[in-house]
């Protein structure tokens, strides 16, 4: 059924349909992750040893849980939303690559050492932060390699990337069922043929 452009436009500035991402970094003090790790070390002994060498070991299995909980409820959310093709592009545009980066590199299209953190700002609303907030975290021990890269995945994903691999499987899946012929197809395989049109 097709839609008037009033319709169609009444969606796009809907905020219910614009694309949000999450990602989570621990935020976890250093002295409650010594504390599990020691506690941890000492499960194979109280496995193995009789109630009696150990009489203990229920308290110390129950602290473990207590430390684990206490590091899931550490946790620090960040949601990203999509701020649109035009936006998006303005920000590439505003973060051109230097002629020395396109030397190195002539497949850059933006700067990556200034677009990433004005592109978090731009794009992350809870918390808001603006592009000095996004350097400050970027800058502090709490950023390991692997929380910047989950905080820079859901900023792409919310703008960039729409096709979810596991989702293409699964259609892959349904469409080898209604064939019924040979194996299931693998992700590689369903994204290969969803990117012919197949």
């Amino acid at each position: 059924m097709s839609k008037s452009i009033e319709e169609i436009l009444a969606v796009a500035e809907d905020e219910a349909y614009h694309r949000v991402t999450t990602a989570t970094i621990a935020a976890v003090p250093q002295a409650l992750r010594d504390e599990h790790e020691a506690l941890v070390a000492l499960l194979p002994t109280l496995l193995s040893d009789t109630i009696e060498d150990h009489p203990d070991r229920l308290v110390t299995a129950e602290r473990i849980i207590e430390i684990e909980a206490e590091m899931e409820a550490s946790t620090i959310e960040f949601r990203f939303r999509c701020i649109g093709h035009r936006a998006w592009a303005d920000l590439l545009r505003a973060h051109a690559p230097t002629k020395e980066q396109l030397r190195q590199d002539r497949s850059l299209d933006h700067n990556p050492e200034t677009f990433p953190d004005a592109a978090m700002a731009a794009s992350c609303v809870e918390p808001a932060m603006s592009v000095e907030d996004v350097a400050r975290l970027a800058a502090s021990p709490l950023i390991d390699v692997t929380a910047w890269s989950r905080l820079w995945n859901a900023c792409i994903k919310a703008n960039v990337v729409d096709k979810n691999p596991k989702s293409l499987a699964a259609a892959g899946l349904i469409r080898h069922r209604s064939e019924e012929s040979g194996p299931p197809p693998s992700t590689t395989e369903s994204l290969a043929a969803f990117s012919s049109g197949e």
